[in-house]
């Protein structure tokens, strides 16, 4: 019984012992699993940092050429991967340490990077600008450009409205005149065909024929009336006494007369036919002339109704750190109101195609006494008529005929062209004035554009600029962007065109200044950009070609040094010339069109008492360009011009680039020459340099416990996380970019 008993409570114990075994078993599992887990844990955030860090330690080898000179960020010229190792390979060593446990021994197992991005690429490009510049470049745009426009911006709408209009008309305006000029023309032309007639009839003014003998000179039909009686004389003496010389002379009288009458008779037929045709002509540019006239009706009544440029509206609104609006001078439109004056009313048409026709009815009733002439003088050789029928005849056709030609030919108080002429003329009054300041303005035009031809002349690609274009065009092609021709100064001789040129280009700027009050984008950063990291012409040195009208011979003596590359990159990088004096050519014509466009809406204020709006308009174009020129003289030597005699804000030659690079929004042409200026300065290709890098880093540590746990439980299910053995392997990556 005893025995019995102490084997049970032995059993109970063992069992008791297995028990608390298996609890001591499973919980020190459960612990193991956990120091593992905890040491996977500090496994991934530190194989994540050192990732990180390894990254960043790549992306600090930023070349140095590109960040100090053009605040640009790209990878330099060093070895990633060697970087990456040896950061990596650093982190790998442990101090050695005695009496302790390394509770994470870790093993490097693999890294890589990859690099892209380039710098040369557009949006990459455009990105590190926009960072760049997104502080400063809202404020100069406010203080610089704003500041200035908006207080001219209604006064040149209402310039550019009115010189679109004045300018359409004046062309129209003198094409309908010139063909009431022809019209007259042609009418006199037909009245003149009518003396040809009278010179068979008569050879001198008025109507006197004295008698002559049958033997004197017939030329003219007059000769035939003249030598009648004494032909009638001559006859009956022949009657009495036949003589062979009274025949002779006889018969030689008769033949004269009618040679003096068929050449009457030829010269009829033909001025009837070609005067018929010319009034027919006449009518021609008298019908062109009232639809141009039409054709000015309608001008005149769209720029009644046109709808006004909203970005001079929009820049006017816009608000600035000065405050203020922007009124237009009411003065500047007064020529445009008076439009309807240049126009020719209906009655004054209806009146000269009248005196057309009554010149048609007049010549046809002269024919028809010309014609009842001929036929009486035909009787030449009868003797039996009134001797002084032929000279009553004549006398009165040559009276009716000299109705005709002091009507139409000769000039006189009752010529009805020359009192056509005289209303025209009257009309016209204003032209001869007008005409001169054209003429003036013409030559002075001319004479400011002799710089711009010498500059475009200038010498040819060579050097920088060759080599300058092909990585420009290795740009191109990189971005698989398309080229474009290069801004070229649009030179007119004439001054209206240019003038029109001018205020379209003001329409384009304010158009342009009021699209980035909306939304600052891309090509306002870019444009901040060019002006704030690339060089400029320093425009003093054209002080002496402004002063001398173009009248120097070496420009290259002049102008020095800046037809240099790296003197004129913002002139490049706006215009895009691949030689010296193209860009500079372009800068100038287009400062000079912005002066002439502010100097014009100038002159429409001071000479709006002139009346005429096309005098008005010829005076300003004069005033435009004179000013113009002086403007451009003044900002080579002084460094400023004021922006305008109504405001007195200086602006220099750079506020003039910023303007003009607002203007031509071609920003991918842009981003290629700023990248093949950065290229050829710095011997850095962008497209070979690149800007964001990912970094892969693979860790591994050996596991304590139970590695087949650890995969049964799924710790390395996760993406980058793998077993291998006791090796348990983790793989983190990083990403950075400039």
């Amino acid at each position: 019984m005893f025995g019995k008993g102490r084997n049970a409570k032995d059993s109970e114990l063992g069992a008791v012992t297995v028990f608390l075994i298996l609890i001591l078993a499973v919980m020190f599992g459960f612990i193991a699993v956990f120091i593992d887990y905890a040491r996977i844990a500090a496994l991934h955030v530190q194989t994540e940092r050192l990732t990180h860090a390894a990254v960043r330690s790549v992306m600090s080898a930023y070349d140095p050429a590109l960040q100090q000179d053009y605040g640009l960020f790209a990878y330099g010229e060093s070895s990633g991967e060697q970087i990456m190792v040896k950061v990596l390979n650093d982190s790998a060593k442990r101090t050695p340490r005695a009496d302790t446990l390394p509770l994470m021994n870790t093993k490097l197992d693999s890294s890589s990077l990859h690099m892209e991005r380039e710098l040369g690429k557009y949006a990459i490009f455009n990105e590190q600008i926009r960072e760049e510049m997104k502080y400063k470049a809202p404020v100069d745009f406010t203080v610089e450009v704003l500041e200035k426009l908006k207080p001219l911006s209604q006064n040149m709408k209402e310039a550019s409205h009115t010189v679109d209009l004045l300018k359409r008309l004046q062309k129209l305006y003198d094409k309908r005149e010139a063909k009431l000029d022809d019209m007259l023309e042609k009418q006199r032309e037909a009245g003149a065909y009518m003396e040809e007639v009278r010179k068979r009839i008569i050879k001198q003014r008025g109507a006197y024929i004295p008698n002559q003998y049958i033997w004197d000179s017939l030329e003219v039909v007059a000769d035939i009336a003249a030598q009648y009686k004494h032909y009638v004389h001559v006859y009956e003496d022949n009657k009495k006494s036949v003589d062979d010389v009274k025949i002779m002379q006889i018969e030689k009288y008769a033949r004269r007369a009618r040679s003096a009458l068929d050449r009457l008779g030829q010269a009829m037929t033909k001025v009837g036919k070609e005067h018929d045709e010319l009034l027919v002509e006449a009518k021609e540019p008298l019908n062109e002339a009232r639809q141009i006239n039409e054709e000015m009706r309608q001008v005149i009544a769209q720029y009644k109704q046109r709808a006004a440029n909203a970005g001079y509206d929009e820049v006017s609104a816009a608000p600035t750190p000065s405050g203020g609006s922007s009124s237009a001078d009411p003065s500047i439109g007064s020529a445009r109101q008076k439009a309807d004056d240049l126009l020719i009313p209906d009655k004054e048409f209806d009146q000269m195609e009248a005196t057309i026709e009554k010149q048609r009815i007049a010549i046809h009733t002269v024919n028809n006494r010309l014609t009842s002439m001929i036929r009486t003088l035909s009787f030449y050789t009868d003797p039996n008529l009134n001797t002084d029928m032929f000279r009553q005849e004549v006398i009165s056709t040559l009276k009716e005929m000299d109705q005709y030609l002091n009507a139409y030919a000769w000039s006189g108080p009752s010529n009805v062209l020359d009192g056509e002429a005289r209303a025209m003329d009257t009309r016209r009054g204003p032209d001869k004035e007008r005409k001169k300041m054209e003429k003036e303005a013409k030559s002075k035009l001319k004479q400011a554009y002799q710089i711009i031809e010498m500059l475009s002349k200038g010498s040819q690609s060579a050097g920088p600029f060759q080599k300058l274009e092909q990585y420009y065009n290795e740009s191109i092609s990189f971005n698989q962007s398309a080229s474009s021709p290069s801004v070229s100064a649009d030179l007119s001789y004439d001054t209206y065109d240019a003038a029109g040129a001018s205020m379209d280009s003001m329409d384009g700027l304010y158009g342009a200044a009021s699209g980035l009050l909306t939304q600052l984008g891309d090509e306002f950063f870019q444009n901040e950009y060019a002006l704030s990291y690339f060089n400029h012409v320093d425009f003093s040195r054209f002080g002496s070609l402004a002063g001398s009208g173009g009248r120097v011979g070496n420009t290259a003596q002049i102008l020095g040094d800046q037809l240099e590359l790296n003197n004129q990159e913002v002139e490049y990088i706006l215009y895009g010339f691949h030689n010296p004096t193209g860009n500079l050519a372009s800068a100038y014509g287009e400062i000079f069109a912005m002066r002439l466009a502010i100097r014009t809406m100038e002159g429409l204020v001071k000479n709006s008492s002139k009346g005429n709006p096309l005098v008005v308009l010829a005076a300003a174009l004069l005033y435009g360009v004179e000013k113009a020129i002086e403007d451009m003289i003044m900002l080579a030597q002084k460094g400023y011009v004021p922006l305008s005699d109504f405001l007195k804000f200086r602006m220099t030659y750079k506020d003039h680039l910023r303007l003009f690079l607002m203007l031509h929004s071609n920003n991918e042409r842009k981003m290629s020459r700023m990248l093949a200026l950065i290229r050829l300065n710095t011997d850095v290709n962008p497209a070979e340099r690149q800007t964001y890098v990912r970094g892969e880093v693979k860790n591994g540590m050996r596991l304590l416990f139970l590695p087949g746990v650890m995969k049964m439980l799924g710790t390395a299910s996760e993406e980058g996380e793998s077993i291998k053995g006791s090796v348990y392997y983790v793989t983190k990556t990083a990403h950075f970019s400039y």
